[in-house]
């Protein structure tokens, strides 16, 4: 008799262990998502400010000769990357921020706008390496996160399809055991 319950039982078990994988796959996969676009928007906005510096670059050409000129427009520059930056440094973590330099103050008069510029430079080459390390990270992560999401789905799957046969199996006999009982 608890050989037939357990086999009456199998595909609400296997129910349960698709639910269970829709349920892993909404809330870990979808984490991993919503990081991952995420950091999509904060590239498009640091590209947007990004794609500021060629027009900036055109007007220093035309005062190059006027050096106080050249240098408010490279604060205005180091500014505007700066603005860009801040989208991308919000997405990681306080770990992944130390050996960042700090965002200069292009506006404070010192130090000088060639400094601040270098300052920018290595701000923008370390927060986009983090950046790209986060996102290989959630990337492999993700990945695993699937496999386990394909192995649970799987199972769930067979599960429900094999204990749905051997009942249908088991009916069929059921019903055969029961008509030749009622013919004799």
């Amino acid at each position: 008799m608890s050989r037939q319950v357990v086999i009456k039982l199998l595909p609400v078990l296997g129910s349960i262990i698709l639910f269970l994988s829709w349920v892993f796959q909404q809330s870990l996969l979808g984490e991993a998502n919503s990081t991952l676009q995420q950091i999509s928007n904060a590239q498009g906005v640091f590209q947007t400010y990004q794609s500021n510096n060629a027009i900036i670059n055109a007007i220093v050409e035309t005062v190059k000769t006027d050096s106080q000129a050249v240098d408010t427009i490279r604060r205005v520059q180091v500014y505007n990357y700066e603005l860009g930056l801040r989208e991308l440094e919000a997405v990681l973590d306080a770990e992944a921020r130390t050996g960042i330099p700090s965002a200069p103050n292009p506006f404070s008069g010192s130090p000088d706008a060639g400094t601040l510029m270098r300052i920018v430079q290595e701000r923008i080459n370390a927060i986009q390496g983090k950046v790209t390390e986060k996102r290989e990270e959630i990337g492999e992560r993700k990945a695993a996160l699937n496999g386990v999401f394909l192995v649970l789905y799987a199972v769930g799957s067979l599960t429900v399809l094999t204990s749905s046969a051997l009942n249908a199996v088991k009916s069929a006999r059921l019903s055969e055991n029961q008509s030749r009982t009622a013919r004799k």
